[in-house]
């Protein structure tokens, strides 16, 4: 697995031009692209599919960080490494979370185009991760397989998951889910991300039980529900950090031994997302009202 020949091979063509090119390319599998993306989808796009879209997303994330607390696969040399980059290796979060993210959607669209499209764009981080040193082959591959078996998986669960209607019981069900997942896997990821499920689970079905704003908005309403919306989310991102790594001898290194506090800040950013945003977009009026309201 520790076969750095590849790695080696490929840094050949290693230029100032290049470095930057692959770091760019390499964006599109950090945490803060999908936190621009997958927003935006909700508040401008449709709030359904934005949701369907964020579980399968978060799952493979949650499981992407459990197998490498499972696995604990170092990654290639430092010396090797073109940009900073620490954790394990196994499988490639890159490689898998690009994998789902595109295959996702290229399975919805169902269009030859789709696929293609997003077979180009997976291969291309999937080559970063190679070209900037931080993984081997074998975290590639095995990063996009599971993503193309996730996919089928979810789309099998999806169309056979059980229609909770009550609201009560919903809440309940799902807090007793993502609580269980939060105890099987509380390292790395874990805390964000079943922090944000709990939040989109809750958010989701409450919006829609006592707000219920419709996505259709003017061009110029989209634009002020993305700044409005971008700008309070990362805003909270931020405030929230700091007013946790502000208490009494927790440093910003000694996060990870509390793991509670990240799953509270991102249950706050989940919420934000799918219930509290559609609230003041719904406030702000930026939408178009349905006829007969």
């Amino acid at each position: 697995m520790a076969d750095t020949s590849l790695i080696i091979w490929v840094q050949q063509w290693s230029t100032p031009f290049w470095d930057s090119f692959w770091r760019g390319i390499t964006f599109l599998g950090e945490l803060e692209y999908y936190m621009l993306v997958i927003p935006l989808v909700y508040w401008i796009y449709s709030k359904k599919f934005a949701f369907k879209f964020a579980l399968i997303f978060l799952f493979s994330a949650y499981f992407n960080s459990a197998s490498k607390f499972n696995f604990i696969t170092e990654r290639p040399p430092w010396e090797l490494r073109l940009i900073a980059q620490e954790g394990y290796a196994f499988p490639s979060g890159h490689a898998q979370g690009n994998t789902v993210f595109w295959g996702f959607l290229a399975s919805q669209v169902q269009k030859p185009w789709a696929y293609i499209a997003a077979g180009i764009l997976v291969l291309m981080v999937s080559f970063s991760r190679i070209y900037l040193g931080v993984h081997y082959p074998v975290d590639i591959i095995f990063g996009i397989g599971i993503g193309v078996v996730l996919i089928g998986l979810y789309q099998v669960a999806w169309e056979r998951r059980p229609v909770v209607s009550e609201l009560e019981r919903y809440l309940i069900l799902s807090s007793g889910a993502v609580f269980l997942l939060f105890l099987l896997h509380n390292q790395g990821d874990g805390p964000m991300v079943t922090g944000f499920l709990f939040g989109t689970l809750w958010g989701y079905r409450l919006e829609k039980e006592f707000v219920n704003w419709t996505e259709k908005a003017s061009l110029l309403q989209n634009l002020g529900k993305a700044v409005l919306g971008l700008v309070v989310f990362f805003a909270l991102r931020e405030v929230t950090r700091n007013l946790f790594i502000s208490w009494p001898g927790v440093t910003e290194e000694q996060l990870i031994i509390f793991p509670l506090m990240t799953w509270i800040r991102y249950t706050i950013m989940g919420f934000w997302v799918t219930l509290f945003a559609p609230m003041a977009f719904s406030r702000l009026k930026l939408f178009i009202p349905e006829e007969g309201e």
